[in-house]
C-alpha cells in the first residue's frame, strides 16, 4: 500500500510489522517522513531506510519513503515489512 504523508504525521509513533515502536517522525516534507530512530529500531531496517544527511542535536534521522508504509492511522504509522 502507499500512503500519503503529511504534516499532521509529525510526533506519530513509526511501527514495525510486529508493532513495536521503531521511532517517531520528527518532519514530513514532499512525501518523506523523517524518522528519528528508538532503541528497537533494527540494524534491518536501518540499512534499508536512507540516512539523513543532516543531524540535528546530535541524532541521525531516517528518511521514511511512502513506499514502506503499510498504514497511517490516527496515532501511528505502520511499516510492510521490509
Amino acid at each position: 500500500m502507499c500512503a500519503n504523508l503529511t504534516v499532521d504525521d509529525e510526533g506519530k509513533r513509526v511501527v514495525n510489522t510486529n508493532g513495536k515502536e521503531i521511532g517517531v517522525v520528527q518532519e514530513v516534507d514532499a512525501g518523506v517522513a523523517y524518522v528519528e530512530p528508538g532503541s528497537e529500531m533494527a540494524e534491518s531496517i536501518k540499512s534499508r531506510l536512507r540516512r539523513d544527511r543532516e543531524i540535528a542535536d546530535g541524532v541521525e534521522n531516517y528518511r521514511l519513503d511512502e513506499d514502506y508504509i503499510d498504514e497511517i492511522t490516527e496515532r501511528e504509522i505502520r511499516l510492510e515489512r521490509l
